[in-house]
């Protein structure tokens, strides 16, 4: 699964890698660095209704038919959508097909276990530079907030993520406005939604 990510780059330098125009609601924006989904964080993102600008949606989609006393707790349990399941769970199902976006960030936590340890891995592209998840949104009470697909795991990824096996749906950016066209059908969809090529990826043990 992917409940943690590293968002360090400036709207501006993600504005240019991104090559969109606009940039919406960033004047207080800081990038917050290492961050858990759980912390609900404000992140950049672009969607495929307005694929030139970068916006700021909140991680944890929460769909609109959502009442408010449970909103909050289903905002915990839709950090990630699993690819398998995103057509059919009643939380999902109503975005996948023209609710798709992007997230933009620099890096992602995995941990590996091996026996009571619990080992912390950082992951990027090898490349070093800014990528996109690919991800869905909704928008509720006039709020849009995000959830992050995840595929199987390559190879790689199996290493890391050892118990469940799991990755987010990575795109390098240059091929990321594919998973924006709104006239995808629900084939072109699944297809799309494949683990990245464990040769275009690296990662590093860390401490904590």
């Amino acid at each position: 699964m992917c409940y943690t990510v590293n968002a360090k780059s400036p709207v501006s330098t993600l504005q240019r890698k991104a090559k969109v125009h606009k940039v919406q609601g960033s004047e207080d924006y800081t990038p917050p660095g290492r961050i858990s989904g759980f912390a609900h964080p404000i992140l950049p993102v672009i969607t495929e209704e307005d694929p030139d600008t970068i916006q700021l949606l909140k991680w944890g989609l929460i769909p609109s038919w959502a009442k408010e006393d449970k909103a909050a707790e289903l905002a915990k349990m839709t950090l990630n959508a699993r690819e398998d399941t995103v057509f059919e769970k009643p939380s999902f199902k109503g975005s996948i097909l023209g609710n798709r976006c992007i997230l933009l960030i620099d890096g992602f936590y995995e941990w590996r276990h091996e026996g009571s340890k619990k080992i912390p891995h950082y992951i990027t592209l090898k490349e070093g530079e800014p990528f996109a998840l690919g991800c869905i949104y909704a928008t509720w009470k006039g709020r849009d907030a995000f959830s992050i697909i995840t595929t199987d795991a390559n190879p790689m990824m199996e290493y890391i993520h050892n118990t469940k096996k799991r990755m987010p749906f990575v795109l390098p950016l240059e091929h990321a406005s594919a998973w924006l066209k709104p006239e995808l059908t629900k084939t072109e969809i699944k297809e799309l939604m494949q683990p990245l090529d464990e040769d275009l990826m690296k990662y590093e043990v860390i401490e904590k």
